[in-house]
């Protein structure tokens, strides 16, 4: 493990400020949700003995006791993946997945491709990897044929751009000019066939419809500017969502709410971060984020207190700095006079001595145990998948990396969602964590007028596919199923026919 560690060290000495991306240098520091910089927090390089914990600033990576300066602040690990920061909202200093529809922290890692090749859209697919343009969204725009806007191509989400479904205006008409469905009316032209225009409406539309109030839609819900299937006004909620107009579904995990309900606490509060958590509610902030900085008493340093993931701050602890000294917060990590060290251990070669577990290393030979892992003088090798000797809460002791983040040992790889397995994140116990339950494992589709809603993961990591609905008297009109029909009866399953929309 030492070895390990030193070999990081002569990387990073080397020219590994890559790393440091931003931060390093002094220049300015990347916000909290991992996107572009939107004003300068100049931080100074120190190069003191003292060194800092994860998640505070710095400007180098000797401002860190881990050794590395990532995104502006000092990181478990060197993070130095495409679609991975260190300064996420619910986890400054372990390095995580930047949320679903963030940019990456350089853009051209994840270049902004044409819409209608649906290649990458410049944006991070919230599992460490570029993202492709979502299911649904349009590359080839549609044309007015008659009363529905035909021809469309969509993303299929994975590189694609595919037929689409069509969209029956009714009991609007299609605009020509614009090639959607009218908004709104002004003469009976601008209804389907047969529809009269009253007071500037044809009449209730269907979910997914442009809309400014509930009475404008036939399921009474006006939501995010689109008739939605039910109210949808909680936090973290949106009908309005690429691939999904008209249903209410929550925000991805990591994005700000769209509601503004969630607000941030701050990271000494523990509580919310103003992001959503995936799954319709306000996110927390993740265990091992500090809320309580350490703080030097005498010679020894009191560490930082932590978040415990569930909304409380931990109380600090207490490590012993010997045989150094303990300044500005930290333990001092290398001397140049015998002051530099406590009372009795002289400086010798630039070191007071061997170092106790929870102090700063380079090397395995400046630890009293002889392990030196994750930057960190350790009680042991501390081997194995999602495990740290460097989590601000137990110092020097090997522990299981919170949930959520990713593997520092690179061994918990991401499965793909369609699998319900591994996601390339810890679970919290020393294990890769598993897609979540309610996770979409596959999409949405219509096969001999059948359609099959969205399939989840379930509680046994088992793509589940929920019960089929028969598309009749309706057909199937791409994923989904007619909602509506024209004249021409191509909508409706026979012997039904059309009659007014």
């Amino acid at each position: 493990m030492g070895t390990r560690r030193e070999r990081s060290s002569r990387i990073l000495a080397a020219g590994l400020l890559l790393a440091c991306v931003i931060g390093c240098g002094g220049k300015s520091t990347p916000p909290k949700d991992g996107g572009a910089t939107d004003g300068p927090t100049i931080v100074t390089c120190t190069g003191s003995g003292a060194q800092k914990s994860n998640g505070r600033a710095c400007a180098c990576q000797e401002d860190c006791g881990s050794g590395f300066c990532v995104d502006g602040v000092c990181c478990n690990s060197a993070c130095t993946d495409t679609c991975k920061s260190c300064n996420t909202t619910e986890a400054p200093g372990t390095c995580s997945f930047v949320a679903n529809g963030l940019p990456p922290r350089t853009a051209s890692v994840c270049p902004k491709g044409d819409v209608t090749a649906c290649g990458l859209d410049g944006t991070c697919n919230g599992a460490g990897a570029c993202r492709k343009y979502a299911a649904g969204t349009v590359c080839k725009p549609g044309v007015c044929d008659g009363d529905v806007v035909d021809n469309v191509n969509v993303c299929d989400g994975v590189g694609r751009c595919k037929p689409g479904p069509e969209t029956v205006c009714a009991p609007f008409g299609c605009d020509k000019s614009t090639n959607a469905c009218f908004a709104a009316c002004k003469i009976d032209e601008d209804c389907a066939a047969f529809i009269k225009c009253v007071g500037g409406s044809c009449g209730p539309k269907p979910r997914g419809a442009v809309c400014a109030k509930p009475s404008d839609c036939a399921s009474e819900f006006c939501a995010d500017g689109v008739c939605c299937n039910v109210t949808c006004q909680g936090a973290c909620v949106a009908c309005n969502q690429i691939g999904r107009e008209g249903t209410c579904w929550p925000t991805d995990a990591g994005l700000k709410d769209p509601r503004g309900l969630c607000t941030d606490a701050g990271a000494p509060s523990c509580g919310h971060t103003g992001t959503c958590d995936g799954f319709g509610g306000c996110a927390l902030y993740r265990a091992e984020t500090i809320c309580v900085a350490p703080s030097c008493a005498s010679d020894r340093l009191n560490t930082a207190g932590t978040c415990d993931g569930v909304g409380v701050c931990r109380a600090p602890g207490v490590q012993t700095c010997q045989p150094y000294r303990c300044v500005n917060a930290a333990c001092n990590t290398k001397c140049t006079i015998d002051a530099d060290c406590q009372t009795g251990h002289a400086c010798v070669a630039g070191s007071c001595g061997p170092k106790a577990n929870g102090q700063v290393c380079a090397a395995g030979a400046e630890c009293a145990s002889t392990f030196c892992v994750d930057g960190i003088c350790c009680a042991d090798a501390c081997e194995g998948a999602c495990r740290s000797c460097a989590l601000p809460s137990s110092m020097g002791r090997c522990a299981s990396v919170p949930v959520g983040a990713s593997d520092p040992r690179a061994v918990c790889a991401d499965q793909g969602a369609a699998s319900c397995g591994a996601d390339g994140q810890c679970d919290g116990a020393g294990g890769c964590h598993k897609y979540a339950v309610g996770t979409t494992c596959a999409t949405e589709h219509c096969e001999s007028n059948v359609y099959t809603p969205t399939s989840t993961c379930n509680s046994t990591g088992q793509c589940a596919a929920p019960t089929t609905i028969a598309c009749a008297p309706y057909v199937c009109n791409g994923a989904r199923c007619f909602t509506a029909c024209t004249n021409d009866n191509t909508a409706c399953l026979s012997p039904n026919v059309c009659d007014a929309n």
